[in-house]
C-alpha cells in the first residue's frame, strides 16, 4: 500500500489519537524486555504483562510479582483465571500497586490453559463468562478496584461465535476490548477474519475496540483504521518482535525501507540487543540469556530475510561472546 493510497489516513490518526500497544507474550515480553525496549524505541503507549495466574492460593509466585513490580504509566497486567473471585482478590492487589486497569485474558489457545476453561476456553460456556463478568461489575461497584478490560478471541471453534460473544461484552462497563479475530481452533495459523472484527465492531462502542492480528507494518495497520475508523488503538506483538521499530515507523506513518533497516537503525537495533543480552545475563545466567535471545530471533529473523547464513551463526552461538560476534556481523 503506497502513500498515495493511504494519504487519507494520515489525516484520521492525526484528528484522533490512535492507541499502539504492545501485545503480551509469554517468556518474551517480560519486565525485562519491557524495560529495555522503552529506552531504546519510542511510539508505543500501552504494554500488557504475559498474563499473571490468579488461583485459590490468593498469591503471585516470584516470577510474576517481577512482572508487576516496576510500575510505570500504561502498564497493564493481564490475569488468567475462570474463577471471578480469583480475578477480583488478584485485581484489588494490584489496585493496591498503583494499577488503574487489569486485563482479563480470554484469548489464549494453548490447550493447557483452555481445557482448564481459561483463556480462550472461557468462551466455551457464554453463560459461565456472563456469570463471571455479573459478579466482577458487581464487586467493583462496591470495591476499590482497577478498570477491567478483556482481551478475547472471535470464537472458540467457530466464527459463528462472534456474533453472541460481541453482545455479551457490549452489556459490561469494560474499558477496552482487544479483539484478535482468529478463532481458538486457529491458533496463530491463517488470516485474521477482518468479517468477525466487523461484527464486534457493529456492537461495541468504537472508543472500546482495539485491533489485535498479523499488523507487521504501517500499511497493514492503516487498512484496520481504513476499514474501523474510530477504533481505540491497534496491538502488535510479532510484527514489533520483528521490526523493532514498528510502532514509530505507525505514529510516523512509514514502512519499513525496501532495503531493510538503514544504518542508524542497526546502530541502535545493535545497542538494544546488547543491552537486553547483558540484562538477562546479569538477572538470569549467560545460558538463560541466550535461550531467550534466540527466542525473539525467531522472530527478528523476518526482517533479515536474504541472510540465513548470518542468522544461522546466531542461532547456533554457545556463548554470549560468540552470539553477540554472530550479531554484529549480521548488523553490518
Amino acid at each position: 500500500m503506497g502513500i498515495k493510497e493511504t494519504g487519507h489516513l494520515y489525516e484520521k490518526m492525526n484528528e484522533k489519537k490512535i492507541l499502539v500497544e504492545m501485545a503480551p507474550m509469554e517468556g518474551i515480553t517480560t519486565a525485562t524486555f519491557r524495560r529495555v525496549y522503552s529506552r531504546w524505541f519510542t511510539g508505543i503507549d500501552r504494554m500488557y504483562t504475559p498474563f499473571l495466574v490468579a488461583n485459590q492460593t490468593h498469591k503471585f509466585k516470584k516470577r510474576e510479582k517481577r512482572e508487576i513490580e516496576e510500575y510505570c504509566p500504561g502498564l497493564v497486567p493481564q490475569i488468567l483465571t475462570d474463577r471471578a473471585e480469583h480475578f477480583i482478590w488478584a485485581a484489588a492487589e494490584l489496585k493496591k500497586t498503583g494499577y488503574t486497569e487489569v486485563n482479563l485474558n480470554a484469548g489464549c489457545p494453548s490447550s493447557t490453559v483452555t481445557t482448564k476453561k481459561k483463556g480462550a476456553g472461557m468462551l466455551l460456556d457464554p453463560s459461565a463468562l456472563r456469570s463471571f463478568l455479573d459478579e466482577v461489575s458487581a464487586a467493583r461497584e462496591t470495591m476499590d478496584m482497577p478498570e477491567v478490560s478483556v482481551k478475547t478471541r472471535a470464537g472458540f471453534s467457530s466464527y459463528d461465535e462472534a456474533d453472541d460473544i460481541a453482545r455479551l461484552y457490549a452489556e459490561y462497563p469494560l474499558a477496552a476490548i482487544i479483539v484478535h479475530p482468529r478463532i481458538r481452533d486457529d491458533f496463530y495459523d491463517k488470516t485474521p477474519d477482518l468479517n468477525a472484527f466487523g461484527v464486534f465492531y457493529e456492537h461495541i462502542d468504537h472508543e472500546k475496540l482495539v485491533f489485535n492480528g498479523d499488523l507487521r507494518s504501517f500499511g497493514d495497520s492503516g487498512k484496520i483504521l481504513d476499514s474501523f475508523p474510530g477504533i481505540r488503538g491497534i496491538m502488535t506483538g510479532r510484527g514489533l518482535l520483528a521490526d523493532p521499530f514498528l510502532p514509530e515507523r505507525i505514529k510516523k506513518h512509514e514502512n519499513l525501507g525496501k532495503d531493510g533497516f538503514s544504518d542508524r537503525e542497526k546502530e541502535i537495533l545493535s545497542g538494544f540487543l546488547d543491552e537486553l543480552f547483558d540484562e538477562y545475563e546479569h538477572d538470569l545466567s549467560e545460558g538463560t540469556a541466550l535461550l531467550k535471545m534466540k527466542d525473539l530471533w525467531n522472530f527478528m529473523a523476518a526482517s533479515f530475510p536474504e541472510q540465513e547464513k548470518k542468522l544461522k551463526a546466531v542461532r547456533k552461538a554457545r556463548s554470549g561472546w560468540e552470539y553477540k560476534a554472530a550479531v554484529k556481523r549480521l548488523l553490518t
